[in-house]
């Protein structure tokens, strides 16, 4: 497909997008209790989707809760809270009650507003997606809509609604299931996570194979086949811990229904990562984010330094927060394209990679200079990421005084030059294909570690990233290369190393036994009534205290009162 009717369909679709998101702003912010509460608005089956034009309006109001995805509690969830991310307090700034602080050390209890934004995306997306399922029925029992054209539509709804469950069990764990609109439980019970694994994955298995197979401009940004197969592969893939039983060979059936598809892997690792990114050849599910019509992927503003803003000659001050561990920075090899290079006194970075560190400048050429520099740091005024004068990416402390220039920070997405910190142009890939690829490589090695197949699947990924092939997928983990080598450290290390960023690291680390135990990759913490907690019961996050304080049929996971 041209490359200009690719970008006319995304423009148009986030236009819809745009328009629902105001439409329905008040909808989300609902308690997701309160399920019986009416939700229409001014849509009802009487005045909407007479039109094509409507039709895809209502289907835009499903996919506008994903909008937080790029950026939002999500992001923070599947993030901050492993061994890939942290967010230092720095002094005042980014200490918002010490929740981020909690974060790195597992210490979130059920008041954290962040297990109150996860609740809220998760049951707003899946009341969403119940009620225009519902709509549809009632078109379908009035004669208004043909029953095969109404069918495709509720498809993708269902898939749409999968996801969204998919992430709250997640998280959460047991949580309630909730699948008719009308008859809608007003204080629905909580329902034990394999229970709603099963639904979910009979309801996606029944509904993934009605979506269609057309990669273009009509479905980008949209659930389609593959990105439904995608959805089931990590169910797949996540299986024993969401039920005790595994179900790797079905990963690996569901993976390769996607890399039998019209995929490939982009020549350039960050193709996928610039700031025209729509619809590269890897992409199998994306959200269209766009500065003008679909705001709210703000990357650079949560992890650039303030000074940042003249580096790429942005149109408001950063926010300075979000770095990376020197551990995991320090996982990828010096000549990984992944990686990029370090700027130094002498000139910045010449290589972009997933990380920016060392000196920076601004985009004169010029140092770039941090003027409230803290006294003590060793870096001085010129702005410098992370290396604290040792030429290590250290970070001096978790809190209350991080260096304001301490940290390594996130350069996986393409900062415009020009842009809003707060509202870039890059599409967030929710699946792409070397996801799938590292991920047939896993279900295979727990499968057998010795099948052939697995070492040409990660290998191909490597290959892209400019660095040798592994000959053995045994090895130490990231957080400790000095350490033992353990039964596929390096095919662990190597799903960390490609997926930074993505959403994806709390799902590896508890699939592998290893986000239990953060004191693996904590930072010194010096804050007074800051305090590591490690176990099992971690790897659920609480119920927040509104979501049981309103509906008293809500169960809290073990471990929290």
């Amino acid at each position: 497909m041209k490359t200009t009717d690719r970008n006319k369909m995304r423009k148009s679709l986030l236009l819809v997008m745009a328009v629902i998101a105001v439409m329905l702003t008040a909808t989300f912010n609902q308690s997701c209790t309160n399920l019986d509460e009416e939700l229409y608005g001014e849509v009802t089956p009487d005045n909407f989707f007479n039109t094509e034009e409507e039709i895809l309006a209502a289907l835009g109001a499903a996919y506008t809760q994903f909008g937080n995805w790029g950026s939002g509690d999500p992001w923070n969830l599947n993030c901050v809270s492993t061994d890939e991310m942290v967010v230092p307090t720095r002094g005042q700034d980014w200490d918002d009650g010490g929740d981020w602080r909690r974060w790195h050390l597992h210490a979130w209890t059920r008041e954290d507003g962040g297990m109150n934004g996860g609740w809220n995306f998760g049951f707003g997306g899946v009341n969403t997606a119940n009620r225009l399922i519902y709509q549809f029925e009632v078109l379908v029992d009035d004669g208004a809509m043909d029953a095969d054209v109404a069918a495709a539509f509720i498809a993708e709804l269902r898939a749409v609604r999968g996801f969204f469950y998919w992430q709250l069990i997640d998280w959460y764990g047991n949580v309630p299931l909730v699948t008719d609109f009308a008859n809608a439980e007003a204080l629905p019970a909580t329902v034990p996570r394999a229970e709603v694994y099963a639904w979910l994955v009979a309801d996606l298995e029944e509904a993934v194979p009605l979506l269609p197979k057309e990669v273009d401009g009509t479905t980008y940004g949209r659930m389609n086949y593959y990105a439904g197969q995608a959805l089931l592969a990590h169910l797949y893939l996540n299986a024993e811990v969401y039920t005790g039983t595994p179900a790797y060979a079905a990963a690996v059936d569901a993976c390769d229904e996607v890399i039998g598809g019209p995929f490939s892997l982009t020549g350039n690792y960050f193709d996928n990562f610039s700031a025209s990114n729509t619809g590269t050849s890897e992409m199998i599910f994306a959200i269209p984010y766009d500065q003008v019509y679909y705001g709210g992927f703000n990357v650079a503003a949560r992890t650039l330094h303030y000074s940042s803003q003249y580096t790429y000659n942005l149109t408001a001050q950063p926010w300075n927060g979000f770095c990376t561990l020197e551990e995991f920075y320090n996982s990828y090899e010096d000549d990984d394209l992944r990686k990029g290079d370090v700027g130094t006194v002498d000139g910045p970075a010449i290589r972009r990679g997933n990380f920016i560190a060392g000196y920076q400048y601004n985009v004169d050429g010029s140092p770039a200079n941090d003027d409230g520099a803290d006294e003590n740091d060793p870096d001085g005024i010129h702005l410098n990421f992370g290396n604290m004068g040792s030429g290590e990416p250290q970070i001096n402390e978790l809190g209350p005084q991080a260096y304001r220039q301490a940290g390594v920070r996130i350069g996986k997405w393409e900062f415009e030059l020009g842009a809003h910190p707060d509202a870039q142009n890059n599409d967030y890939a929710v699946f792409r294909l070397a996801d799938i690829l590292l991920m047939k490589a896993e279900a295979l090695w727990r499968i057998n570690p010795a099948d052939a197949n697995v070492l040409p699947l990660v290998n191909q990924i490597r290959a892209r990233a400019g660095v040798d092939d592994l000959l053995t997928l045994d090895g130490p983990v990231s957080f400790d290369m000095s350490g033992p080598s353990i039964p596929g450290g390096e095919l662990f290390n190597e799903i960390g190393r490609e997926m930074f960023a993505e959403h994806s690291r709390r799902r590896e680390l508890i699939r592998w036994g290893l986000f239990d135990s953060p004191s693996l990759w904590v930072l010194p913490y010096n804050n007074p009534g800051d305090v590591l907690v490690e176990g099992e019961h971690t790897t659920l996050f609480p119920i927040h205290r509104d979501k049981l304080d309103a509906n008293p049929n809500l169960i809290q996971n073990p471990g929290y009162n």
